[in-house]
């Protein structure tokens, strides 16, 4: 009996130690992809891509189709009682070929987007790498979690705003 009561002794104080261990250890989280991309830098030059002519132009195309696919796809709601079965097929096909033209305008946009987004990573990774060391150094942090993964964060331990100031400010 008395050997059990020290062994819950030892287990109680090591429990107790390693408590303290981790209160002492300092977390925090950052979304380095949210951090980089609200960067001033990130935003004009996401702002170029939306204003360039190529940009705009399949913007349009886009809108465009999508108005005539859903005009189209309201005129055979409306009509398609008095087509015949030929005339039925017939429109299927061509609101079938616009849908292609619609899901491949957007693939182009989304190509561009994702071509941007690729280039802002690839050259203001390492300026969001500079800007976290140096907070990790200056609020001596222990672990730097992704906060994607994170189930519960508090704000006071997010640095991605903080990373963002540090980057515009270097410019």
């Amino acid at each position: 009996m008395l050997k059990s009561v020290k062994i819950v002794a030892v287990l109680l104080a090591g429990m107790t130690l390693s408590g303290a261990a981790l209160a002492q250890t300092k977390v925090a989280v950052l979304n380095l992809q949210a951090a980089i991309m609200s960067t001033d830098a990130a935003k004009t030059k996401v702002n170029s891509l939306k204003t360039s002519s190529e940009y705009s132009k399949l913007q349009s195309s886009a809108e465009s189709i999508r108005a005539e696919l859903q005009k189209m796809a309201e005129d055979a709601k409306k009509n398609s009682v008095t087509w015949s079965d030929e005339q039925k097929t017939e429109y299927q096909r061509k609101m079938n070929f616009q849908r292609s033209d619609f899901e491949t305008t957007v693939k182009k946009l989304r190509a561009m987007e994702a071509q941007v987004g690729q280039e802002i990573q690839a050259s203001m990774g390492p300026k969001a790498r500079d800007a976290l060391d140096a907070l990790i150094k200056e609020q001596k942090l222990d672990i730097v979690l992704d906060s994607n993964t994170a189930y519960f964060v508090s704000p006071s331990v997010d640095l991605t705003e903080a990373v963002v100031k540090r980057m515009n400010a270097a410019k």
